[in-house]
Order: C-alpha cells, then structure tokens, then sequence
C-alpha cells in the first residue's frame, strides 16, 4: 500500500471512530449503561468525594476499594469543567469525555504497537480497525468506571516493553517502570502485566548471560536494572493496596464479592457454566440476572456489553449476523494463537510468547475469577479485554506469515478477513448507535 494512500486512510479512521464515539456518548446518558458508578459508596461518590474535599475515600466501602487513578484524572477534570458550571448532571455527563480519550489514546498506542512489530500497512489498517470500531471499545469509551483507563495503560506497557527490549538503558526503564505501576494503580487486575514482563526481563537476561565473558558483571548490570525497575512500579502500584490493607485489612489483590443473591450462579455446575454450547446462545444480547453459561455470554457480551439494546427486523438481522461473525472471527484467532506459537519462523517470537503469555494469564485469572465469584456480573467481558488486542496481534502475524509464502493466498484470505471485521462492526454499531 502506497504511504499517501495509507496515510488518507489512518486519518479517515481516527476521525471516524472519534465521530462514532462522540455519538454514542452524546446519545447515552451518564446513568445508562454503565458499571459500578452508582452513588452510595461507588464509582461516582468515589470521584466526588476527591472532588469536593480533596482526600481519598476514608473507607473501602462497595467500588472504594479500587485504587484512585483514574478517579484522580476525573477529579481534575472537573475541577477544569467546573469554570463552566458546577450544575451535578452537567459534571457527571462531561465525565465521559475523560473514557473518550482513554478510548481514542487506545487507537495511537496500538498504532505505534502495529509500527515496533513492523507490520506492514494493511495489516496496520486491519488492527487500527479493530480497535477503532469494535463495538465493546466504543460502549467503553463512554463507561465512567477504570476499565477503560486500566486496558490503555496495559497496552501502553506492552508498548514501552517492545522499546526497552531494544534500548534496556535508564531512561526506557523509568518509563516502563511509572507505566506499569499507573496500570496498576488504575486497577489492580493490571498486575497481569507483570507476567509479560518478567518473561522479556528474564529472556533478556539469560540471552546477555550466554554471550558475555564476565557473566557475573552482567548478572549485576541487570539485576540492578530490574531492581531500580521494582523501587519504581511497586510503590506506584502498591501504595493504595498497602494503605487500605494496613487500614481496612483488606487483601492486596482483594475482588469485592457482589453478595447478591439476584446475580448468584454458583447453584449451576461448573460443566453447565463453562460448556461451549447452551440453549441461551438463541436469546438475543446478555442478561447477568438470568444468564450461567460463560462461553455463550461472552460470544455476546464481547460485542454488546451485558446490556439490552433495540430490537426489530433489521436490528435483530444485523445481531445475528454479527454473532455469527463474532464466531468465526473467534475460531480463526484461536487457530492463528496455535499456529504462531508452533511456527518455525522466528520473526516476532519473542512477542508472540509474550503476548501469549498475557492472553492465557488473563483467561486464567477470568476463570478463577468466576469459579471463586460464581455471579452473572463477573462473567462480563471487560475482564477479559486485552485477549482482544492480543488474538488481533496474532491474526495479524499469521497473515503476514502467510502473505511471504505466497502472496495471492495471503492476498485473498486479508481480503476476506478484512471484509468479514468490517461487516461485523458495521452491524453491530448500527445496533448500538440506533
């Protein structure tokens, strides 16, 4: 693809998936469709609470329990929006704005991503596609709560990762560092980061070990790396973890337990919440109070949230489309992830293990999660979100596999992969936008 070509379309797709997500946030109000931002000890008294007296929460009350971060970048923003008006709904509806850029910063991070694996420009365009238009992005751009800010923060880590494997010096490392301990300072499930990263340091170091002469010099070099990496992310990380553990007793990894009996799906087995196929795949979009059955829910959910959204003829058309879609995409991503990691190509294998390693951490900890939780709320797919920057990453490095062995092939199945995403997301922001 010719740069002045590739360049008109990047640009067109930035401001598309601005002008998609301005419009779904301006259509929905702060109080639709969201998570964990009710008042009376959640999301929004947190944030109003720093707002109004300029301290943290004096207790780990319901979503006071999460560390502040972006509690403290929405607190900022108020104080900026309140030269205009301090009127309540005006604050909390302008509040979307901050997920907004959390949402579009998301398009610039994997965009640099897509340059360090040196992708080439139409496996570029497929991956800012995806992560312009998918439907879960954008209904995340507009959720008040820190998943949007924790997925942008896990990404960006795995970005300034890939430039601190190239240049180790002090200064990528103090970057990586603060980066990683913000990711878990948005929310301690960004820990998750941690597994990646210690493969990269560890690979690093053995291979510099293996090749030097004075291996107990670069042991040093290096061990002093990692711990000036550790005095850096841990503090940063940990602090409110720590605070609310020496003040409240609360574990350092502690996940509030919802005690909500309407919600409660631990009286099904772990076969009929975990088995690939159930009669709830025929009911349209996800239902946490109604719903067991994970592999189903989050073949929905990982377009449509765990919310109801209109229906009619054509709606109820493009749904299904779209979860069949979904599907396939799903399979084919699963195929890709296998056939990279028994590929003999060496191009990206570091990465390719790295990236897997997040994937399969993050699978692991959704299933602990929800076998430890059994609620129809944990099953929501915004646990799990960076499996879909990751299976992305790998469908992108099969098709350029494949693409260097045979062009034509490589050609037409782009083509048909690239069709069947924009079909998908055509369908079903049609939904979500209607």
């Amino acid at each position: 693809m010719k740069n002045k070509k590739y360049k008109i379309i990047l640009t067109i797709i930035i401001i598309l998936a601005l002008i998609i997500r301005l419009i779904y946030i301006i259509k929905t109000p702060y109080t639709e469709k969201q998570h964990d931002v009710e008042p009376n000890g959640n999301g929004l008294s947190y944030i109003f609470t720093i707002y109004k007296t300029g301290n943290l929460p004096q207790d780990n009350i319901g979503q006071h329990y999460h560390p502040p971060l972006h509690q403290i970048i929405c607190t900022i923003w108020l104080k900026i929006i309140s030269i205009f008006s301090t009127n309540t709904t005006f604050l909390c509806e302008s509040l979307q704005f901050v997920t907004l850029i959390y949402g579009m910063l998301m398009l610039y991070v994997i965009y640099n991503i897509t340059k360090e694996l040196k992708f080439d420009n139409k496996i570029q365009i497929l991956l800012m596609v995806i992560t312009a238009f998918h439907p879960f992005l954008i209904i995340l751009s507009g959720s008040l709560n820190n998943d949007g800010l924790c997925i942008l923060l896990t990404l960006w880590t795995i970005l300034r990762l890939i430039k601190w494997y190239k240049h180790e010096n002090i200064k990528n490392t103090t970057i990586l560092a603060i980066i990683t301990g913000l990711c878990v300072m948005a929310k301690t499930s960004g820990a998750i980061v941690a597994i990646p990263i210690m493969y990269v340091f560890f690979l690093r170091l053995y291979k510099e070990i293996k090749k030097s002469k004075n291996k107990v010099n670069t042991l040093k070099k290096y061990m002093y790396l990692y711990i000036f990496f550790g005095c850096i992310a841990l503090p940063i990380g940990l602090w409110y973890p720590i605070r609310n553990y020496i003040e409240f007793k609360q574990p350092i990894l502690y996940v509030m337990d919802p005690h909500n009996s309407d919600l409660y799906v631990g009286n099904y087995s772990l076969l009929e919440r975990f088995i690939p196929f159930s009669n709830e795949i025929g009911k349209i979009y996800c239902d946490p109070w109604t719903n067991y059955n994970i592999p189903v829910f989050l073949l929905k959910c990982s377009l449509f949230e765990e919310y109801t959204w209109k229906t009619g003829t054509i709606l109820n058309i493009c749904y299904y489309i779209s979860i069949v879609l979904n599907l396939i995409l799903i399979i084919y991503t699963i195929y890709c992830i296998i056939k990279n990691l028994h590929t003999k190509n060496k191009q990206n294998q570091i990465w390719k293990i790295a990236l897997f390693l997040l994937f399969i951490f993050n699978i692991i900890s959704y299933i602990t999660m929800n076998i430890k939780l059994p609620y129809g709320c944990t099953m929501d797919f915004r646990y799990m979100v960076p499996t879909l920057f990751v299976g992305a990453i790998f469908v992108g490095f099969e098709l350029e596999k494949i693409q260097r062995k045979n062009k034509i092939k490589g050609k037409v199945l782009y083509n048909i992969i690239f069709v069947l995403t924009c079909v998908l997301v055509v369908t079903a922001n049609f939904i979500i936008l209607s």
